[in-house]
Protein backbone atom coordinates (compact mmCIF):
# COMPACT_ATOMS: atom_id res chain seq x y z
CA UNK A 1 0.00 0.00 0.00
CA UNK A 2 1.06 3.25 -1.20
CA UNK A 3 2.24 6.15 1.59
CA UNK A 4 -0.11 9.03 1.66
CA UNK A 5 1.13 12.69 2.56
CA UNK A 6 -1.30 14.93 3.27
CA UNK A 7 -1.35 18.52 3.26
CA UNK A 8 -3.64 20.91 5.01
CA UNK A 9 -2.62 24.75 5.85
CA UNK A 10 -5.01 24.61 8.70
CA UNK A 11 -3.98 25.28 12.23
CA UNK A 12 -3.83 22.48 14.59
CA UNK A 13 -6.35 21.76 16.44
CA UNK A 14 -9.00 23.31 14.57
CA UNK A 15 -12.77 22.42 15.91
CA UNK A 16 -14.67 23.76 12.25
CA UNK A 17 -15.55 21.33 9.61
CA UNK A 18 -12.46 21.76 7.24
CA UNK A 19 -10.38 20.32 9.99
CA UNK A 20 -12.67 18.05 11.45
CA UNK A 21 -12.80 16.58 8.20
CA UNK A 22 -8.91 16.30 7.40
CA UNK A 23 -8.05 14.80 10.50
CA UNK A 24 -10.91 12.29 10.32
CA UNK A 25 -10.36 11.10 7.24
CA UNK A 26 -5.92 10.57 7.68
CA UNK A 27 -7.40 8.64 10.68
CA UNK A 28 -8.81 6.68 8.44
CA UNK A 29 -6.36 5.80 6.02
CA UNK A 30 -3.97 5.09 8.85
CA UNK A 31 -6.77 2.54 10.37
CA UNK A 32 -6.91 0.87 6.86
CA UNK A 33 -3.17 0.58 6.77
CA UNK A 34 -1.62 3.24 5.17
CA UNK A 35 1.03 4.98 6.41
CA UNK A 36 -0.17 8.72 6.70
CA UNK A 37 1.48 12.00 6.84
CA UNK A 38 -0.50 15.13 8.03
CA UNK A 39 0.92 18.48 7.27
CA UNK A 40 -0.50 21.15 9.32
CA UNK A 41 0.39 24.43 10.84
CA UNK A 42 2.09 24.37 14.14
CA UNK A 43 -0.30 26.64 16.37
CA UNK A 44 -0.08 24.93 19.79
CA UNK A 45 2.44 23.32 21.82
CA UNK A 46 0.86 20.58 23.44
CA UNK A 47 1.77 17.31 22.46
CA UNK A 48 -0.16 15.92 19.88
CA UNK A 49 -1.90 13.15 21.65
CA UNK A 50 -3.54 15.68 24.12
CA UNK A 51 -4.65 17.60 21.29
CA UNK A 52 -6.00 14.55 19.22
CA UNK A 53 -8.49 13.65 22.13
CA UNK A 54 -11.16 16.35 21.70
CA UNK A 55 -11.54 14.34 17.97
CA UNK A 56 -12.48 11.37 19.82
CA UNK A 57 -8.99 9.91 18.02
CA UNK A 58 -6.15 8.36 19.86
CA UNK A 59 -2.16 8.10 18.84
CA UNK A 60 -2.41 5.65 15.28
CA UNK A 61 1.51 3.63 14.69
CA UNK A 62 0.47 4.61 11.16
CA UNK A 63 -0.11 8.58 11.37
CA UNK A 64 2.36 11.15 11.46
CA UNK A 65 0.89 14.72 12.25
CA UNK A 66 3.86 16.69 11.63
CA UNK A 67 3.15 20.54 12.79
CA UNK A 68 4.95 23.03 10.28
CA UNK A 69 6.70 26.60 12.18
CA UNK A 70 4.88 29.05 9.37
CA UNK A 71 4.78 31.96 11.47
CA UNK A 72 6.38 35.65 10.44
CA UNK A 73 10.13 35.54 10.95
CA UNK A 74 11.63 39.24 12.14
CA UNK A 75 13.94 40.19 9.24
CA UNK A 76 12.55 38.22 6.46
CA UNK A 77 9.87 38.79 3.83
CA UNK A 78 8.25 35.57 3.76
CA UNK A 79 4.45 35.45 5.18
CA UNK A 80 2.52 32.29 6.57
CA UNK A 81 1.49 31.42 3.97
CA UNK A 82 4.04 31.31 1.97
CA UNK A 83 6.38 29.74 3.93
CA UNK A 84 3.62 26.75 4.35
CA UNK A 85 3.55 26.42 0.90
CA UNK A 86 7.30 26.40 0.42
CA UNK A 87 7.59 23.86 3.35
CA UNK A 88 4.83 21.60 2.04
CA UNK A 89 5.84 21.53 -1.27
CA UNK A 90 9.35 20.58 -0.41
CA UNK A 91 8.35 17.71 1.84
CA UNK A 92 5.76 16.50 -1.19
CA UNK A 93 8.23 16.10 -3.62
CA UNK A 94 10.05 14.29 -1.38
CA UNK A 95 7.39 11.98 -0.69
CA UNK A 96 6.55 11.48 -3.83
CA UNK A 97 10.20 10.26 -4.50
CA UNK A 98 10.06 7.50 -2.12
CA UNK A 99 6.88 6.24 -3.71
CA UNK A 100 3.97 8.00 -2.23
CA UNK A 101 0.63 9.86 -3.25
CA UNK A 102 0.41 13.64 -2.07
CA UNK A 103 -3.21 13.98 -1.39
CA UNK A 104 -4.54 18.12 -0.67
CA UNK A 105 -7.86 19.91 -1.03
CA UNK A 106 -5.60 23.12 -1.37
CA UNK A 107 -5.54 23.84 -4.79
CA UNK A 108 -3.10 26.40 -4.76
CA UNK A 109 -0.84 24.20 -3.23
CA UNK A 110 -1.15 21.21 -6.04
CA UNK A 111 -0.57 23.78 -8.88
CA UNK A 112 2.44 24.44 -7.60
CA UNK A 113 3.09 21.32 -6.85
CA UNK A 114 2.26 20.24 -11.26
CA UNK A 115 4.22 23.12 -11.93
CA UNK A 116 7.41 21.80 -10.35
CA UNK A 117 6.81 18.31 -11.19
CA UNK A 118 3.85 17.72 -13.31
CA UNK A 119 3.88 13.95 -13.34
CA UNK A 120 3.50 13.86 -9.40
CA UNK A 121 1.20 11.24 -7.96
CA UNK A 122 -1.40 13.94 -6.75
CA UNK A 123 -4.74 13.49 -5.71
CA UNK A 124 -6.52 16.99 -5.42
CA UNK A 125 -9.92 16.47 -3.07
CA UNK A 126 -11.90 19.46 -4.49
CA UNK A 127 -14.96 20.70 -2.06
CA UNK A 128 -16.47 23.00 -4.32
CA UNK A 129 -15.62 25.09 -7.53
CA UNK A 130 -13.64 27.88 -6.54
CA UNK A 131 -14.19 29.84 -9.04
CA UNK A 132 -17.82 30.07 -8.80
CA UNK A 133 -17.43 30.18 -4.92
CA UNK A 134 -15.64 33.16 -5.47
CA UNK A 135 -18.14 35.19 -7.60
CA UNK A 136 -21.08 34.06 -5.75
CA UNK A 137 -18.58 35.24 -2.29
CA UNK A 138 -20.87 38.62 -1.71
CA UNK A 139 -24.14 36.75 -1.24
CA UNK A 140 -22.85 33.62 0.76
CA UNK A 141 -21.48 35.91 3.12
CA UNK A 142 -23.45 38.91 2.95
CA UNK A 143 -20.83 41.44 2.49
CA UNK A 144 -21.75 42.60 -0.91
CA UNK A 145 -18.17 42.20 -2.42
CA UNK A 146 -18.02 42.18 -6.16
CA UNK A 147 -15.53 40.04 -7.85
CA UNK A 148 -12.63 40.90 -9.91
CA UNK A 149 -13.40 38.95 -12.96
CA UNK A 150 -9.90 38.56 -13.37
CA UNK A 151 -9.15 37.15 -10.28
CA UNK A 152 -11.92 34.79 -10.93
CA UNK A 153 -10.02 33.78 -13.85
CA UNK A 154 -7.66 33.45 -12.69
CA UNK A 155 -8.83 30.71 -10.15
CA UNK A 156 -11.00 28.67 -13.24
CA UNK A 157 -7.71 28.23 -14.71
CA UNK A 158 -6.02 26.79 -11.76
CA UNK A 159 -8.97 24.36 -11.28
CA UNK A 160 -8.37 23.72 -15.29
CA UNK A 161 -4.90 23.43 -14.63
CA UNK A 162 -5.14 20.89 -11.69
CA UNK A 163 -7.75 18.62 -12.98
CA UNK A 164 -6.15 18.23 -16.47
CA UNK A 165 -3.13 17.87 -14.28
CA UNK A 166 -3.70 15.92 -11.39
CA UNK A 167 -2.92 12.38 -11.41
CA UNK A 168 -6.47 11.93 -9.15
CA UNK A 169 -9.18 13.60 -8.69
CA UNK A 170 -11.83 13.35 -5.85
CA UNK A 171 -15.39 15.24 -5.62
CA UNK A 172 -17.37 15.31 -2.46
CA UNK A 173 -20.30 15.44 -4.67
CA UNK A 174 -21.47 14.45 -8.43
CA UNK A 175 -22.47 18.10 -8.88
CA UNK A 176 -18.89 19.30 -8.26
CA UNK A 177 -17.64 16.22 -10.47
CA UNK A 178 -20.65 17.24 -12.79
CA UNK A 179 -19.62 20.85 -13.14
CA UNK A 180 -15.70 19.99 -13.94
CA UNK A 181 -16.27 17.57 -17.01
CA UNK A 182 -18.62 20.30 -18.18
CA UNK A 183 -16.02 23.48 -17.34
CA UNK A 184 -13.07 21.46 -18.69
CA UNK A 185 -13.87 18.11 -20.71
CA UNK A 186 -14.00 14.15 -19.22
CA UNK A 187 -10.88 12.84 -17.34
CA UNK A 188 -9.91 9.83 -16.39
CA UNK A 189 -9.02 8.47 -12.21
CA UNK A 190 -11.98 10.56 -10.96
CA UNK A 191 -14.00 9.48 -7.96
CA UNK A 192 -17.42 10.74 -5.72
CA UNK A 193 -16.12 10.09 -1.86
CA UNK A 194 -18.59 12.42 0.07
CA UNK A 195 -17.69 13.66 3.31
CA UNK A 196 -17.86 11.18 6.49
CA UNK A 197 -18.62 10.59 10.68
CA UNK A 198 -18.06 8.50 13.07
CA UNK A 199 -20.09 4.93 13.23
CA UNK A 200 -18.84 2.69 15.92
CA UNK A 201 -18.74 -0.88 14.88
CA UNK A 202 -20.54 -1.86 18.50
CA UNK A 203 -23.38 1.13 18.16
CA UNK A 204 -27.39 0.35 18.88
CA UNK A 205 -30.30 2.45 17.50
CA UNK A 206 -30.22 5.13 20.54
CA UNK A 207 -34.03 5.83 20.46
CA UNK A 208 -35.38 9.38 19.85
CA UNK A 209 -34.83 12.17 22.53
CA UNK A 210 -37.26 12.92 25.33
CA UNK A 211 -37.67 16.30 25.76
CA UNK A 212 -40.54 18.36 27.28
CA UNK A 213 -39.22 20.86 25.51
CA UNK A 214 -38.50 19.33 22.08
CA UNK A 215 -34.92 20.72 20.84
CA UNK A 216 -34.30 21.81 17.22
CA UNK A 217 -30.60 21.75 16.48
CA UNK A 218 -28.35 23.28 14.10
CA UNK A 219 -24.52 23.18 13.66
CA UNK A 220 -21.90 25.02 12.33
CA UNK A 221 -21.31 28.24 10.66
CA UNK A 222 -23.18 30.98 10.66
CA UNK A 223 -22.70 32.65 7.34
CA UNK A 224 -25.95 34.05 5.12
CA UNK A 225 -25.67 31.06 2.62
CA UNK A 226 -26.57 28.97 5.80
CA UNK A 227 -29.99 29.61 6.45
CA UNK A 228 -29.86 29.98 9.53
CA UNK A 229 -31.93 33.33 9.73
CA UNK A 230 -34.54 31.22 7.85
CA UNK A 231 -34.47 28.58 10.72
CA UNK A 232 -35.09 31.02 12.95
CA UNK A 233 -38.15 32.35 11.71
CA UNK A 234 -39.43 28.96 11.13
CA UNK A 235 -38.87 28.09 14.76
CA UNK A 236 -40.79 31.71 15.97
CA UNK A 237 -43.77 29.59 13.94
CA UNK A 238 -42.82 26.70 15.42
CA UNK A 239 -44.59 26.76 18.90
CA UNK A 240 -42.92 25.03 22.12
CA UNK A 241 -40.16 24.24 19.88
CA UNK A 242 -36.76 25.38 21.33
CA UNK A 243 -33.89 25.94 18.92
CA UNK A 244 -30.30 25.22 19.78
CA UNK A 245 -27.24 26.68 17.42
CA UNK A 246 -23.75 25.42 17.62
CA UNK A 247 -21.62 28.18 16.07
CA UNK A 248 -20.45 31.73 15.47
CA UNK A 249 -17.26 33.08 17.60
CA UNK A 250 -17.35 36.65 19.36
CA UNK A 251 -17.38 39.34 17.66
CA UNK A 252 -18.46 38.30 14.36
CA UNK A 253 -21.02 40.11 12.18
CA UNK A 254 -22.68 36.44 11.11
CA UNK A 255 -23.13 35.86 15.28
CA UNK A 256 -24.46 39.51 15.62
CA UNK A 257 -26.99 39.15 13.07
CA UNK A 258 -28.46 36.15 14.19
CA UNK A 259 -28.47 37.43 17.58
CA UNK A 260 -30.20 40.73 16.42
CA UNK A 261 -33.05 37.99 14.21
CA UNK A 262 -33.39 36.16 17.17
CA UNK A 263 -34.42 39.07 19.27
CA UNK A 264 -36.59 40.70 16.51
CA UNK A 265 -38.75 37.78 16.19
CA UNK A 266 -39.00 37.53 20.75
CA UNK A 267 -37.25 33.89 20.82
CA UNK A 268 -34.50 35.20 23.59
CA UNK A 269 -36.42 32.63 25.98
CA UNK A 270 -36.44 29.77 23.19
CA UNK A 271 -32.97 29.71 21.83
CA UNK A 272 -29.40 28.63 23.39
CA UNK A 273 -26.13 30.18 21.69
CA UNK A 274 -23.11 28.84 23.56
CA UNK A 275 -21.09 29.69 20.24
CA UNK A 276 -18.55 26.99 18.74
CA UNK A 277 -18.37 24.28 20.79
CA UNK A 278 -15.51 21.06 21.20
CA UNK A 279 -16.91 17.84 19.07
CA UNK A 280 -17.95 16.23 22.27
CA UNK A 281 -20.28 18.97 23.20
CA UNK A 282 -21.77 18.96 19.53
CA UNK A 283 -22.29 14.95 19.78
CA UNK A 284 -24.05 15.73 23.40
CA UNK A 285 -26.55 18.25 21.41
CA UNK A 286 -27.25 15.50 18.38
CA UNK A 287 -27.97 12.57 21.20
CA UNK A 288 -30.28 15.33 22.53
CA UNK A 289 -31.94 16.89 19.58
CA UNK A 290 -35.19 16.07 18.38
CA UNK A 291 -34.83 17.59 15.24
CA UNK A 292 -31.85 18.10 13.29
CA UNK A 293 -32.28 21.49 11.04
CA UNK A 294 -30.02 21.92 7.70
CA UNK A 295 -31.56 24.69 6.36
CA UNK A 296 -28.90 25.93 3.35
CA UNK A 297 -30.51 28.73 1.20
CA UNK A 298 -30.34 28.18 -2.40
CA UNK A 299 -27.09 29.65 -4.18
CA UNK A 300 -25.13 28.45 -7.51
CA UNK A 301 -22.50 26.91 -4.81
CA UNK A 302 -25.48 24.82 -2.49
CA UNK A 303 -27.05 23.58 -5.44
CA UNK A 304 -24.64 21.37 -6.20
CA UNK A 305 -21.44 21.16 -4.07
CA UNK A 306 -22.52 21.37 -0.49
CA UNK A 307 -21.62 17.97 1.38
CA UNK A 308 -21.90 19.07 4.89
CA UNK A 309 -20.04 17.02 7.52
CA UNK A 310 -22.98 17.75 10.50
CA UNK A 311 -25.65 16.31 8.15
CA UNK A 312 -23.94 13.19 7.81
CA UNK A 313 -23.28 13.52 11.58
CA UNK A 314 -27.09 13.81 11.98
CA UNK A 315 -27.72 10.57 10.18
CA UNK A 316 -24.70 8.57 12.16
CA UNK A 317 -26.76 9.94 15.71
CA UNK A 318 -30.23 8.75 14.39
CA UNK A 319 -31.82 12.05 14.59
CA UNK A 320 -34.70 13.29 12.37
CA UNK A 321 -33.56 15.46 9.69
CA UNK A 322 -35.19 18.27 7.91
CA UNK A 323 -33.11 19.81 5.02
CA UNK A 324 -33.04 22.00 2.22
CA UNK A 325 -34.35 20.22 -1.23
CA UNK A 326 -31.13 20.68 -3.47
CA UNK A 327 -29.49 18.14 -5.74
CA UNK A 328 -26.74 18.06 -3.81
CA UNK A 329 -28.93 17.17 -0.47
CA UNK A 330 -30.98 14.59 -2.35
CA UNK A 331 -27.27 13.04 -3.19
CA UNK A 332 -27.33 12.02 0.92
CA UNK A 333 -30.82 12.68 2.10
CA UNK A 334 -33.76 10.90 0.23
CA UNK A 335 -37.46 13.17 1.17
CA UNK A 336 -39.90 10.64 3.48
CA UNK A 337 -37.30 8.22 3.77
CA UNK A 338 -33.98 9.25 5.83
CA UNK A 339 -35.02 13.17 5.93
CA UNK A 340 -38.09 15.54 5.21
CA UNK A 341 -36.68 18.30 2.41
CA UNK A 342 -38.22 21.51 2.20
CA UNK A 343 -37.90 24.47 -0.90
CA UNK A 344 -34.72 26.71 0.04
CA UNK A 345 -35.62 29.76 1.97
CA UNK A 346 -38.75 29.10 2.87
CA UNK A 347 -39.64 29.43 6.62
CA UNK A 348 -43.41 28.79 6.35
CA UNK A 349 -42.29 25.01 4.91
CA UNK A 350 -39.41 24.57 7.16
CA UNK A 351 -41.72 25.14 9.92
CA UNK A 352 -44.36 23.07 9.03
CA UNK A 353 -41.79 20.48 8.24
CA UNK A 354 -40.94 20.71 12.01
CA UNK A 355 -44.61 20.91 13.87
CA UNK A 356 -44.98 17.44 11.24
CA UNK A 357 -42.01 16.08 13.05
CA UNK A 358 -42.69 17.19 16.34
CA UNK A 359 -46.26 16.32 16.37
CA UNK A 360 -45.77 12.66 14.80
CA UNK A 361 -43.55 10.34 16.60
CA UNK A 362 -43.53 7.47 14.72
CA UNK A 363 -42.54 9.42 11.85
CA UNK A 364 -39.30 11.18 13.30
CA UNK A 365 -38.54 6.99 14.44
CA UNK A 366 -39.07 6.11 10.93
CA UNK A 367 -36.73 8.70 9.54
CA UNK A 368 -34.41 8.24 12.64
CA UNK A 369 -33.91 4.90 12.01
CA UNK A 370 -33.40 4.75 8.53
CA UNK A 371 -30.75 7.88 8.52
CA UNK A 372 -29.04 5.89 11.29
CA UNK A 373 -28.91 2.43 8.95
CA UNK A 374 -28.20 4.94 6.00
CA UNK A 375 -24.69 6.45 8.11
CA UNK A 376 -23.11 3.01 7.57
CA UNK A 377 -21.80 3.76 4.29
CA UNK A 378 -20.72 7.30 4.92
CA UNK A 379 -18.50 5.92 7.53
CA UNK A 380 -14.83 7.51 8.08
CA UNK A 381 -14.18 3.93 7.57
CA UNK A 382 -15.72 3.68 4.40
CA UNK A 383 -14.31 7.03 3.17
CA UNK A 384 -10.83 6.00 3.50
CA UNK A 385 -11.38 2.55 1.54
CA UNK A 386 -13.15 4.46 -1.93
CA UNK A 387 -9.62 6.49 -1.64
CA UNK A 388 -6.88 3.85 -1.29
CA UNK A 389 -8.52 1.88 -4.32
CA UNK A 390 -8.43 5.43 -6.33
CA UNK A 391 -4.67 5.94 -4.83
CA UNK A 392 -3.66 2.51 -6.06
CA UNK A 393 -4.69 2.97 -9.22
CA UNK A 394 -2.53 6.28 -9.83
CA UNK A 395 0.15 6.31 -11.97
Amino acid sequence: MRPVLAAADVRFPLQRANGVQILKTCAALARAGADVTLLVRQSDPRPTPELLAPYGLAPHARLEIRRLEVGHKPGTFTVPRARFLWQAGRAALAAAGAGGVVFSRDLQLCELLLRLKPRLPLAYEAHAVEALMYRERGRLYGTGERPDERKARRIAAREARVWRGAAGFVATTAGIRDTFVELHGLRAHVRVVPNGCDVPGDRVFPGLARNPEPRVLYAGQLYPWKGVDVLVEAVARTPGARLVILGGLPGENDLARVCQRVAAHGLAGRVEMPGTVPQARVAEELARADVVAVPFLHTGMTERHTSPLKAFEALAAGRPIVASDLPSSREVLAHEQNALLVPPGDAHALAAALQRLLDDAGLRERLARRAWADSERYSWDARARALLELFEELP
